[in-house]
């Protein structure tokens, strides 16, 4: 069975390659490889169930890593840009950085677990809602749903009653359905949920990780007692900045399945452009003290 399986199919591959081949196949409009991919991955559903789970963990880690970090390096790298901007000094760069990553850090963190639980709470809410007047009154949901469909999906009224006249005899599935139809959230499964406070745990230390790029620099030169110039650390700060910056936007872009190259350049773009501007505001605001300190 296993050899009938790998001739029509190919070789037996994993969950995440079956699904490259999908997107390979729809972008180069090849039915035959579509035909062959899904047949894989059909076959692939029971067998890894656990595998799934595990992959969805981890893509819940890696998303809260990468939105975490890219903050962090951003809103520190513009800090310590302003700070250089308005010529002060190494200390003074660390302390503000360091400062920063404390504080925002946390408020990351705790902002992430607390906006995550709030939605869930919602959606579990609205969930017993519906089921609750599924029990109580099932042919008015029915009801509401044929009016969906033929509202919404071009389905004719008698094809509609007949669906959801076959869907009622499965409340569970039937509910999971107007979750996603009629309020427009998927329905909740707690054994596949992410904990929320791991969430905010990896969004905070991925934001005081990353953040600290900017600032190594000058703590690793004030430790080693560099003479180094404030123009030389600001330089070699950027440019550890920018590629982080890039690495990381990169790392967006294969989760959201978005051009590598051009995710990396934006998010390159948008550091720089909050770097230069809080650098302008820090040489701006420097120079109007300096005046006003003259006079």
């Amino acid at each position: 069975a296993n050899r009938r399986r790998e001739s029509v199919v190919g070789p037996k591959m994993s969950r995440g390659e079956t699904q490259m081949r999908i997107r390979k196949a729809f972008a180069q409009e090849d039915v035959e490889a579509s035909r062959a991919a899904h047949d894989e991955q059909n076959l692939m559903i029971i067998e890894t169930a656990d595998e799934t789970h595990a992959s969805a963990e981890a893509g819940e880690i890696v998303k809260s890593l990468v939105f975490g970090g890219l903050d962090g390096i951003v809103t520190t790298f513009a800090i310590v840009a302003a700070v250089a901007g308005a010529g002060l000094s190494t200390s003074t760069v660390i302390l503000m950085g360091v400062a920063n990553l404390v504080a925002d850090g946390i408020s990351m963190g705790l902002g992430d677990y607390l906006s995550e639980t709030a939605e869930r709470n919602f959606v579990r809410h609205e969930y017993k809602r519906e089921e609750w007047e599924m029990r109580n009154y099932p042919q008015g949901e029915i009801q509401e749903m044929v009016q969906l469909f033929v509202d919404k999906k071009g389905f004719a009224e008698d094809d509609a009653r007949d669906v959801m006249r076959i869907m009622a005899k499965y409340p569970k599935a039937f509910v999971d359905m107007m979750c996603v139809e009629e309020l427009g959230f998927v329905a909740p499964n707690d054994e596949d949920e992410f904990p929320a406070w791991k969430k905010g745990l990896v969004t905070m230390l991925a934001f005081d990780v990353f953040g600290s790029v900017p600032v190594l620099v000058y703590i690793v030169a004030l430790s080693a007692g560099s003479n180094l110039g404030k123009g030389v650390l600001f330089a070699i700060s950027a440019l550890a900045t920018g590629c982080t910056m890039f690495a990381l936007g990169v790392t967006k872009a294969s989760i959201t399945k978005q051009a590598k190259l051009r995710s990396g350049c934006m998010m390159l773009l948008n550091g720089t452009c909050a770097a230069g501007a809080a650098y302008a505001i820090g040489a701006i605001l420097e120079s109007i003290v300096h005046a006003s300190s003259g006079c």
